[in-house]
């Protein structure tokens, strides 16, 4: 994440915080995977149906992540302007537990299992340029024990 979205990401998050409660980690992640197959699929369609005039692809909608020693922060990316959109959930570590982080081609990711709320959510981080923020967010949440 570059310095100009990591000032905007820590202005949002600094009015969530707790007194004496610091961002350890910022990433720029995705929720969603879409797959090759799903990719290639809507180009076909989209060039048929417009006689080859058009085609498209699918892209997930980008999420700022920070991390704290107390919490993790998930805000919607603008995907036009460097900044978050609006704060969508915020999850205490203690309540949480990442299952092994498994390293992809292009994605890194590991589930995050909401003991309180008995719910899972799969956490993409970029291949290149984002297994430094990986590995410091995955340091502050505890691994799930199989």
């Amino acid at each position: 994440m570059n310095a100009r979205r990591r000032r905007a990401l820590l202005k949002a998050v600094t009015v969530m915080l707790e007194p004496g409660e610091q961002v350890e980690a910022t990433s720029l992640v995705n929720l969603s995977e879409v797959s090759v197959k799903k990719n290639i699929a809507m180009g076909l369609a989209a060039a048929v149906l417009s006689g080859g005039t058009m085609i498209a692809a699918a892209a997930p909608q980008p999420m700022y992540l920070a991390a704290s020693g107390e919490r993790l922060f998930l805000f919607l990316a603008n995907p036009t302007f460097a900044k978050p959109d609006r704060h969508l959930a915020t999850f205490e570590i203690k309540d949480v537990k990442r299952t092994e982080i498994k390293r992809g081609f292009v994605k890194n990711s590991f589930i995050l299992l909401d003991e309180s709320r008995g719910s899972a959510l799969r956490i993409f981080f970029q291949r290149f340029g984002g297994s430094k923020d990986l590995d410091a967010v995955a340091a502050l949440v505890p691994q799930a024990s199989v």
